[in-house]
């Protein structure tokens, strides 16, 4: 807090009249960084197509602020960008017969792969702000999945790393397949598409008699 006030020319008292604490700073620098979300309301291709542009949204938003992924989240209540993301999800399947609290299920659902799956591009776009290459990251993170090639300990990652379809190489951070490299946003994609199939499978379910 001492060295926040004195970078903004406040004695270190001014700002506890802002925030109480720094778990109460970090929150508001988070709730800033992660700006307004997309335009709420859906666009008419379909709850799908509407909750795939959110992800694809907070993705971005992620990887154009590595520095989120290392900040703690904790204090309460959550400022004004965090909730306009939550709506902005919300909208997206306001009209498929989800009851409320299966909406809010379906945000954590989607959150979560989005945040868990943006993992390796969030490393990269720290790595690129540092003036690390994508080559020499894709090297860095190839070599490392490498090492479980032929350890003991790794029977079935040693596997598929080295099958013939779904191989790696020291300068592909990411497994093929079907004999291809993919890149990050194919990967993305993939898991995505399927976390979607679940998503319209429960909705289906629920349609019927």
């Amino acid at each position: 807090m001492q060295a926040v006030a004195q970078r903004l020319g406040f004695t270190t008292m001014a700002l506890y009249r802002y925030f109480p604490n720094k778990e109460a700073l970090i929150d508001a620098c988070v709730d800033a960084a992660m700006g307004a979300p997309p335009e709420t309301g859906r666009t008419g291709q379909g709850w799908r197509a509407d909750v795939k542009r959110w992800a694809y949204a907070k993705r971005a938003m992620l990887c154009a602020r590595p520095w989120l992924a290392e900040l703690p989240f904790v204090a309460a209540p959550h400022g004004p960008n965090w909730l306009g993301w939550h709506e902005a999800f919300l909208s997206t399947i306001s009209d498929t017969g989800l009851s409320p609290e299966d909406m809010m299920d379906m945000l954590s659902v989607v959150h979560g792969y989005v945040s868990g799956s943006s993992d390796t591009a969030i490393s990269l776009s720290r790595a690129r702000s540092r003036g690390i290459s994508f080559e020499e990251w894709a090297q860095a993170v190839g070599e490392d999945l490498c090492r479980a090639i032929d350890d003991p300990r790794y029977p079935t990652l040693s596997a598929i790393l080295s099958s013939k379809s779904g191989g790696i190489s020291k300068e592909s951070p990411l497994p093929a397949r079907n004999s291809r490299p993919r890149t990050l946003d194919e990967s993305f994609d993939f898991g995505l598409e399927r976390v979607l199939d679940g998503i319209g499978l429960y909705i289906d379910a629920l349609k019927r008699p």
